[in-house]
């Protein structure tokens, strides 16, 4: 209790006071989460379901519109979800470190097997590069099979059907790597250079 209170920035009365209440509202979650998904739908988001345990959990945002399955924490959902023919995101730092840090579902073997398609930041933005390039010393996955798990499927799996990919007509949106660190050497947004390493002058023409 103390340690989400004083996350919350609140005394721990007061947080215990809100769990309370919410609790007490629990009742109404079917209700609001039918039309958040609605909504959704509408909008033309697309949505996703997070830490699904069971089949019956992926089954479930399933019917509710749930196209992505973000960080399932059994491997035949994943599975499941796959055959579906929807998107599996896992961590990136899942990646990095070699394993999940709760001892769920390793990323990286999923990946190779194609069961995993997208790989997030999980909270560590610069564990997505690192992750694509840690993925091809694995030795089971090119460099352009790896980088589409942080660009092109992300894209594909949100509608986003102008960027995530080099080719004519996109958005142009390019990060210039130096493999050898790995390391971002400049940012281009929109084809507009957007962000250029200190000292990176000479080596982008």
């Amino acid at each position: 209790m103390a340690k989400y209170a004083g996350r919350a920035g609140m005394k721990a009365d007061a947080f215990r006071a809100l769990a309370e209440s919410v609790i007490a509202r629990r009742g109404e979650i079917p209700a609001a989460r039918g039309r958040l998904a609605e909504a959704a739908r509408r909008a033309g988001i697309p949505v996703l379901s997070h830490d699904d345990a069971t089949l019956d959990d992926r089954a479930h945002y399933r019917a509710h519109g749930a196209t992505i399955c973000e960080f399932p924490m059994a491997e035949e959902v994943a599975i499941a979800a796959r055959g579906a023919g929807e998107h599996v995101v896992m961590g990136a730092p899942n990646v990095v470190r070699g394993g999940s840090h709760l001892g769920w579902a390793s990323a990286a073997p999923l990946a190779e097997r194609g069961i995993v398609t997208v790989l997030a930041s999980d909270y560590v933005w610069p564990a997505m590069l690192e992750a694509a390039f840690a993925m091809v010393r694995r030795g089971a996955m090119d460099l352009p099979r790896a980088w589409a798990l942080v660009s092109a499927n992300p894209a594909e799996a949100c509608g986003l059907a102008d960027r995530g990919r080099l080719a004519p007509g996109m958005r142009g949106d390019v990060v210039v790597v130096d493999p050898a660190r790995p390391a971002p050497v400049a940012v281009f947004a929109g084809g507009e250079l957007a962000w250029l390493a200190p000292g990176a002058v000479s080596r982008v023409g």
